[in-house]
């Protein structure tokens, strides 16, 4: 949750920290299995929250940036093992469900507080408290955390604790090269030789990574966790779910400010409906597993969010709140609560406690990635319909319909992805039954279940059979030493 609340309150306050901070106006745009997942996230969280003090007093673009990415860090350490606490702590079943609906349900109160927050902070004591607040917050949960989560989760199972340094380093730079292309070339062009090198080599670091990771033994991302196919769908679709929600978040916090003319304070408080109903579809759904697929619940959710797409872009100068956004707001919740909670469950169901970290990893890495893809797609076709450079209020809203539009074509992929790479089977807890840990992985591998009852008939009668054999024997030897003893008397 804390990671949203930093997220979701920079996006409401970006036009302040654009000024203050000086940024140009086009710049608007897994470690825990091998340490322990407890002892990653507390360090995961300590390192969040010095990062985050650095970044309020941040007044220098470079220095923001470099802040805001060495912040991000912290996050990449506090997802993954958080998410590889849960589903290590909770057996597989109602209760490790419901327990990761709650994770994603935290994740939205963090995008409602973050959002209330940046619009509170900008228009009161200044959105450097943004920083701060977070900063606080997440000293507090290392704190807590070193007390209250069990030191049995710094217990590792593997020996051997080298790390893949050359993985890491090749796949982080990689992807911060691809996503500076996406964010960039919006506004440099795409062909530039500014983002167009750092993308070819991005590309080339990953597909060296790939090739590195398939050569060692102790890779940082073993390649058979994509054996899944719960887990690749997942990590294809949330892609896509978070490009769209970006991309709603973004253009729908520029319409309300630059043509409702809203304040950063009214901004903020916009989006309330939109978190609450977070939460709530999200508790809903996880009660919907026993009885629907949740191949089916994604497919409904992503006509959901393609129907809130067209009512955003229905907004017009003038119109009111009631009238377009708060029922866009509405739906759209009731699309990205049942499409998140699938990809989140079915992305780890299949993964063993040792795998659990470097699964959430890489899942976070997908939802990281939607995001810049979705913006820079939306950017796009915003800049090409937008009447002029430099247009301001009204002027602005036809390339904002345009991105609209094309969250709206995002999730129409989304739609079609989930229809053709989710599994038509989901895993046995879901049903609302928690199975036999061995009854359950056998069932899922397509292993026949043999009862304990028979294992132990069988047993019985082995016994039975060795005895009467060794009668049989007793009785030969007997009869042959009679046989002898008569001869010798003879």
């Amino acid at each position: 949750m804390l990671d949203i609340i930093s997220i979701a309150s920079v996006t409401i306050a970006l036009p302040s920290i654009l000024r203050d901070v000086k940024y140009e106006p086009n710049q608007l745009q897994w470690v825990g299995d091998l340490f322990g997942h407890r002892r990653v996230f507390l360090t995961g969280t300590s390192w969040f929250a010095v990062w985050s003090l650095v970044c309020g007093f941040a007044r220098d673009p470079i220095f923001m940036s470099v802040s805001r990415g060495l912040q991000g860090a912290g996050a990449g350490f506090t997802i993954p093992s958080a998410l590889a606490l849960l589903t290590t702590s909770y057996p597989p079943g109602p209760e490790r469900t419901f327990a990761l609906s709650m994770f994603g349900g935290a994740a939205c109160i963090g995008q409602t507080i973050g959002v209330l927050l940046g619009g509170i902070f900008d228009a009161t004591i200044g959105w450097y408290w943004i920083f701060y607040i977070t900063s606080i917050i997440s000293a507090l949960l290392c704190f807590l955390g070193f007390f209250v989560i069990s030191k049995a989760n710094d217990d590792v199972h593997t020996t051997d604790r080298r790390v893949d340094v050359v993985g890491v380093v090749s796949f982080m730079l990689g992807i911060i090269a691809i996503v500076y292309y996406l964010s960039e070339s919006t506004t440099v062009g795409w062909g530039s030789a500014q983002t167009l090198a750092p993308f070819l080599v991005g590309v080339a670091l990953l597909i060296f990574f790939v090739f590195w990771e398939r050569r060692i033994d102790y890779p940082i991302m073993p390649f058979r966790i994509w054996g899944s196919v719960r887990f690749r769908a997942s990590v294809v679709v949330i892609i896509c779910v978070t490009a769209t929600y970006n991309t709603m978040i973004f253009f729908t916090s520029l319409t309300f400010q630059n043509v409702l003319k809203y304040s950063p304070l009214i901004t903020a408080c916009c989006y309330i409906v939109h978190g609450v109903g977070l939460v709530i579809g999200l508790y809903t759904v996880t009660r919907l597993f026993p009885y629907m697929r949740t191949k089916f619940i994604m497919l409904i959710g992503w006509i959901f969010i393609i129907i809130s797409s067209v009512v955003f872009a229905q907004i017009v100068p003038g119109a009111s709140y009631w009238h377009f956004a708060f029922p866009a707001l509405i739906v759209n919740c009731l699309g990205l609560s049942p499409t998140w909670m699938c990809c989140q469950v079915n992305a780890v169901a299949d993964a063993p406690d040792e795998d659990q970290g470097v699964v959430g990893a890489v899942f976070n890495v997908a939802i990281q990635l939607g995001g810049p893809i979705g913006l820079a797609i939306s950017t796009i076709l915003s800049q090409a319909f937008e009447p002029a450079v430099g247009a301001e209020g009204a002027a602005l809203m036809s390339g904002y319909r345009a991105a609209f539009y094309t969250f709206g074509v995002i999730g129409g992929v989304g739609w079609v992805l989930s229809l053709l790479l989710a599994s038509n089977q989901d895993p046995i807890e879901f049903s609302g039954v928690a199975p036999e840990k061995e009854e359950g992985d056998a069932q899922e591998k397509g292993l026949e279940v043999v009862d304990e009852s028979q294992i132990s008939g069988a047993d019985e009668g082995k016994a039975e059979l060795e005895d009467d054999e060794d009668e049989k024997k007793e009785v030969k030897r007997g009869g042959s030493s009679v046989s002898v003893a008569h001869t010798v008397i003879a």
